[in-house]
């Protein structure tokens, strides 16, 4: 069988047999592919830490008629500190998810490895406000596809945005100005912080990024804004963000509870 190393990060994995696991990589070298790791079920197995979910390794594969076969691994990093918090657990989780939907197998794309590979460090760095990354990464994963939202001026007529009164429409694709955020049944009412917020989401280096202090309202409508745009580029719901989004809201009644 023809043999080949790559650099892979799990997406994905799913119970084979008894002993067995079927796992979806994202390789730097050959993009998004599935394969098989015979007996990482088994205890001791070399292969059992390497094909957990959002694992970094170098791996040595061979060409299989169907699925490749992991033959041999050494584990860059398994992110201890996001298995080790549900909160992190969670939106790694999401990450994988998303990345697993917005790429076709086969397709190499080492812009995007870098960039999932770079978001799961940055997360284990920004555990007061994970979303942060979370949404940073969306958007630059986004536009690595070709779907970047419109956030310079209104996606419908072309028109500077106020300061006030602006919305966002999933799917339109971007922000609306004043005069037309009630043209879009989907339409999101959007603060000018929140703008701003957006633009920075998508540009900043990471230290900026780290340093990033929404206000509650501003972080609100990113997450609503965002949540129903990569619903509608992904054409369905990922069960990763269900769970997020309950995460999501008793967390804010937590805070709320506290303020009170």
């Amino acid at each position: 069988m023809p043999v080949y190393n790559a650099d892979a990060i799990v997406l994905h994995r799913i119970l084979l047999g008894e002993t067995d696991k079927i796992v979806t990589l994202l390789t730097r070298e050959k993009g998004k592919l599935n394969a098989v790791a015979k007996g990482a079920r088994r205890a001791g197995s070399r292969l059992s830490g390497a094909t957990e979910l959002f694992t970094h390794s170098q791996m040595q594969l061979a060409v299989g008629k169907s699925l490749d076969i992991i033959s041999q691994c050494q584990v860059a990093s398994s992110f201890p500190t996001l298995r080790g918090d549900l909160e992190l657990l969670a939106r790694a989780t999401y990450l994988c998810e998303l990345t697993d939907r917005m790429i076709e197998e086969r397709e190499p794309n080492p812009e995007v490895f870098d960039l999932l590979l770079s978001a799961l460090y940055l997360l284990q760095r920004a555990q007061e406000r994970p979303d942060l990354i979370v949404h940073a990464y969306e958007l630059r994963l986004l536009a690595e596809r070709g779907y970047m939202p419109q956030l310079e001026a209104c996606v419908r007529c072309g028109g500077a945005l106020q300061r006030r009164q602006s919305a966002f429409s999933p799917s339109l694709g971007g922000v609306l100005c004043s005069g037309c955020r009630f043209s879009a049944q989907d339409a999101i009412a959007l603060h000018a912080e929140t703008i701003t917020f957006l633009h920075a989401l998508a540009s900043a280096d990471p230290e900026t990024l780290l340093a990033l202090a929404p206000s509650p309202a501003a972080a609100a409508e990113t997450a609503r804004c965002l949540r129903w745009y990569v619903r509608y580029r992904a054409d369905r719901d990922l069960k990763s963000a269900e769970f997020l989004d309950s995460l999501r809201v008793q967390a804010s009644r937590q805070h709320n509870v506290s303020r009170g």
